[in-house]
Parts: C-alpha cells; sequence; structure tokens
C-alpha cells in the first residue's frame, strides 16, 4: 500500500469511516463481542489476514492460524471476532486473501458504544417525602436537571406525563440537560421521565420522578351543625375545600378530642342532649405546604330553640284566621310543627282543607279556615325542635259571634250627637261676650238685648244705686216703617246718685251735661 492510501486510510478513520461506499460500519458495545465478516473474500477461505489501521495493528496473520491475543479468532475461516470489546477496538479494520498477492484494503469500521450509565434526574429546590415524591408550592421557581456518561454522546430529553399525551419540556444531544419553570402551578403536577439513549446502540435509560404542587385552599373553613333526624342527634361538618393535598382537620371541645383525619371534610356525630345551651364546639385545619403550615380554625355554638307568638287570638265564627310561630336563637335550625291541645294532646296538625300551614325561613304560619266555637277554640301549640332541645308555646283561639254592625252604627251615632250637643252648651255659657243681634221670628222689628255681668250688678248695689226704668216711644216720620204703624220701643235705664255724694260734683255734672245737650242742638 503507498503513502497515498494510507493517508486516506487515515483520514477515512477521522472522518468515521464515511469516505467511502465500500465501508462497512459494525457497531459493538464495552464488554460485548463484534464480529467483522471479509465481504470480497469468500466465507470458509482456509487463510486470511486481518489488520487495524491507525495505528497499524497485525491482528491475524498469514503464517499464524490463531493470535497471540485470545480476544482475536476467526469465524467461518474469513471473519473477525473480537470479544469483550473496549473502546480502544474503536477503528478502521481490513482484511487480505493470504493466498491473494493484493494489497489488504480499508473496508470496515468498528465503532464502540459505551452507556448511556448512571443516569441522574434532579428537581429542585423541592422537598421530598419519605416515599420519594418530590413537593413544591405553586409559585416557585423549578429547575429539571437529567445527566448521564455515554459514548458517543446521548439524545437526553424530558418528558412530562400528562396522562393523556406527554409533553416534551426539552431535549438535547448531550450528557447534561437542565431548564426550569417559573411560578409552577397545580397543572404541572405530575410525573417527569428523564430519558438518555445511545445512538449508536440504541440502549435507553429512564428515570421518572413525581412532583406534586401544593397549593392553599381558595375557599374559607366553613363549620355547621345539622340535626341527624334521630331524636337529640346532632351532625357537626367541618370543611376546607379546594386545596391540595386534603388538610388534617380535628374537633374539639373543651379541648377534648372528639375527631380528626386527612380529609377535605370531617363529619362527628353527637348526642345534642348532653350539651348545654351555648356549647362551644372548634373545628382546626393545618395545610401542608413547601415553606410553611397554613392553619385555620372555626367554631359552632349550639342553641335553645325560642319559638314566639301572640298569647291570645280571635277568630269571627265563619271566617278564617291565621296564627304565626317564630323560632330564634336555634342552632341547629329547628323544626316547627303546630299541635292541638284539645282532648287528644300533642297531636300534629297536618296542613290540608280545615288547615294550613306555610312555612317562610324561619316563620311558620298556620291558618283556620271557618272558624267554629266547638271544633277550633281553644290551645293551639307551636312547637320548636332541633336535636338540642325541645321548645313550646301556647297561643288560645277565641272563635265570637259577628257583632250587629247597625245597631253599632247607630249607637255611635247619638253618642256623637250628644258630644256635639254638649260642646256647643259649654260655649255658649261659657262665653259672656256673645249677643244676639236679630230675631228671625219677628219682622220690623229689633230687639237688643243687654247683658250686664252679675260683678256688676253687685257693684251697683254696693254703692247704693237705684235703678229706674222708663220706657219711650219714639216716632219717626220719615221711615216707612212708622207710615205703617210699626213704632220702636227703648227701655232706659236711670241709676240716681248715692245720698252722700258731693252737691259740687251734681252741678258740675249738670253743666256738662247741658252743655253737650246744646251743642247737639245746634
Amino acid at each position: 500500500m503507498g503513502p497515498l492510501e494510507k493517508l486516506l486510510l487515515v483520514l477515512c478513520a477521522l472522518c468515521g469511516g464515511s469516505c467511502g461506499a465500500s465501508v462497512l460500519i459494525i457497531p459493538g458495545e464495552v464488554g460485548g463481542q463484534a464480529v467483522l465478516p471479509c465481504s470480497p473474500i469468500a466465507e470458509n477461505t482456509k487463510s486470511v489476514a486481518w489488520f487495524m489501521e491507525n495505528p497499524k495493528k497485525d491482528l491475524l496473520t498469514c503464517n499464524k492460524d490463531a493470535s497471540s491475543n485470545p480476544r482475536y479468532s476467526r469465524l467461518n475461516g474469513s471473519s473477525l471476532v473480537i470479544s469483550d470489546l473496549r473502546l480502544e477496538d474503536e477503528g478502521l479494520y481490513s482484511c487480505q486473501n493470504c493466498s491473494d498477492t493484493t494489497d489488504a484494503v480499508a473496508q470496515i469500521q468498528l465503532k464502540i458504544a459505551s452507556g448511556p450509565h448512571n443516569i441522574t434526574f434532579l428537581i429542585y429546590p423541592t422537598k421530598i417525602l419519605p416515599n420519594g415524591t418530590h413537593y413544591t408550592s405553586s409559585g416557585s421557581n423549578i429547575t429539571f436537571s437529567c445527566s448521564s456518561y455515554s459514548i458517543p454522546e446521548p439524545a437526553n430529553s424530558i418528558v412530562f406525563n400528562t396522562g393523556v399525551k406527554p409533553e416534551l419540556f426539552d431535549s438535547i444531544n448531550a450528557s447534561l440537560l437542565t431548564f426550569s419553570l417559573s411560578n409552577i402551578q397545580a397543572n404541572y403536577q405530575g410525573n417527569f421521565t428523564c430519558s438518555v439513549v445511545n445512538p449508536l446502540s440504541n440502549k435507553t435509560l429512564i428515570h421518572t420522578l413525581q412532583l406534586l404542587v401544593y397549593y392553599p385552599p381558595t375557599s374559607y373553613m366553613a363549620c355547621n351543625v345539622e340535626n341527624t333526624g334521630a331524636p337529640s342527634g346532632l351532625s357537626l361538618t367541618c370543611s376546607w375545600l379546594n386545596g391540595y393535598p386534603s388538610p388534617h382537620l380535628k374537633w374539639e371541645n373543651n379541648g377534648y378530642l372528639l375527631s380528626n383525619g386527612t380529609s377535605d371534610t370531617l363529619v362527628v356525630t353527637l348526642n345534642g342532649s348532653q350539651y348545654d345551651n351555648g356549647q362551644k364546639f372548634t373545628c382546626s385545619g393545618n395545610y401542608l405546604m413547601a415553606n410553611e403550615i397554613k392553619k385555620e380554625t372555626c367554631d359552632v355554638h349550639l342553641g335553645y330553640p325560642m319559638p314566639q307568638s301572640n298569647a291570645l287570638r280571635t277568630c269571627l265564627k265563619g271566617e278564617n284566621v291565621t296564627l304565626s310561630c317564630s323560632v330564634s336563637g336555634d342552632n341547629p335550625p329547628a323544626v316547627i310543627a303546630w299541635l292541638r291541645n284539645l282532648s287528644n294532646p300533642n297531636v300534629e296538625i297536618q296542613s290540608g282543607t280545615k288547615y294550613q300551614i306555610v312555612q317562610i325561613n324561619k316563620v311558620s304560619y298556620l291558618t283556620i279556615v271557618n272558624c267554629s266555637k266547638e271544633e277550633d277554640e281553644g290551645h293551639y301549640i307551636c312547637m320548636a325542635q332541633n336535636g338540642v332541645a325541645t321548645r313550646e308555646i301556647y297561643i288560645w283561639l277565641d272563635v265570637r259571634k259577628p257583632h250587629n254592625i247597625v245597631g253599632l252604627v247607630s249607637a255611635i251615632l247619638i253618642l256623637f250627637l250628644i258630644v256635639v250637643a254638649l260642646i256647643i252648651g259649654t260655649v255658649l255659657y261659657c262665653d259672656p261676650q256673645l249677643y244676639i243681634k236679630a230675631n228671625p221670628f219677628r219682622k220690623g222689628a229689633t230687639e237688643v238685648l243687654i247683658l250686664v255681668e252679675s260683678e256688676e250688678e253687685d257693684e251697683l248695689q254696693e254703692v247704693g244705686h237705684s235703678v229706674v226704668s222708663t220706657q219711650y216711644t219714639d216716632a219717626e216720620t220719615s221711615s216707612p216703617a212708622t207710615a205703617n204703624g210699626n213704632v220702636c220701643k227703648h227701655e232706659v235705664l236711670f241709676h240716681s246718685p248715692p245720698d252722700n255724694i258731693i252737691p259740687d260734683l251734681l252741678i258740675e255734672v249738670s253743666e256738662e251735661t247741658g252743655g253737650e245737650n246744646v251743642e247737639e242742638d245746634l
């Protein structure tokens, strides 16, 4: 073989044996076995020599039937068998027929694969449960790392198994693959698989990790108490929903543990008759987070039902009447029932044609149709019952006959007229300044009534005045009334002075009076 051919063989070996169409690539794996056929030479040829190029190495020569290295042997007289493959066995091989004088030609490329080995798959920062499951909190930043040792470099990929169709997160032809997720949410909770494939041997290694994304509940913890339907039966319910994982809940009463468990809802059944009004029960819950534990509590207070209603109701015979009963303070909510306390006490009234029962929120209404004194008058019982206690209230129904409306209206009218008459009489009696100036029963005559108060009359008597009454008749010629013979009569009262009056005062009074008369005459 000339220098040029040797140079071509070296270049072909360096480029992986792909420089010639006649070059055959044979894969092998470390520790395994490879069989290299000598294609130009028929099988069962008695003598075939094998060489390794770059570096030049004689493996099987024509002069020896076996090699000094037990890892090399012939198969069917012409093929080369290499056992316990090693990385240094990778290279370009050639074969030559010993009976042929031509030079050996490189024709087989042996490639040795190793791995993948020691695959490592990490998800961080996370916390690990005893079963090896990783968990983190929603909103965290997570890094995924997958690495392995392989020759040649493997195809490295990370896949998220959604349960429907695997989702490829990232892939690379390298021994190490890393990528990060920011603000991870609950929809990325599941299994992640790191897959490493040797492209030469197709040997594959996988590693799967489960990642849980914890998130707190979006709702508040809720507690309530309900009736179970059994006598004095109570059911305490505590719920803390829409979070992952399920919280740890427990019911307590005055520090005494009633029940606990890991669940979204915790229910405990009690005998309500053993507890007093206002008894307190507490439910507490813990949510496990990646970096903290979220806690919350809620309380329930038991309450006796307190029915309230009017103690007396009246119904007119033949009409309808509605009794009402409201309940307060009950926890759990009480059941309201109506009972009759007649010949057969404590018989619950059922809604029907005679009785109609309607309940709105915590108010119950009992309507009695066509009231009858014989059948409907008497006590009615409003009973409120829950798992804590039973309370009752009595209501008396009085059935009366309808009243005579005409007689009642007449009596009211007469009473009204009497009151009006009394008011008018009182006004006329108490007002001393009231004058009656006209007489409607007489024509052409006018009477003037002068009222003298009793006090003034007494004063006149005290000073000793004597009263003289004189009537004067005036005739008016110019008046049409005078012409018809009508006259006007005036009654004048004269008062005589007392005997002990001073004479000078009388003279002065007479002069003043005379002067005034003179002026009037003028």
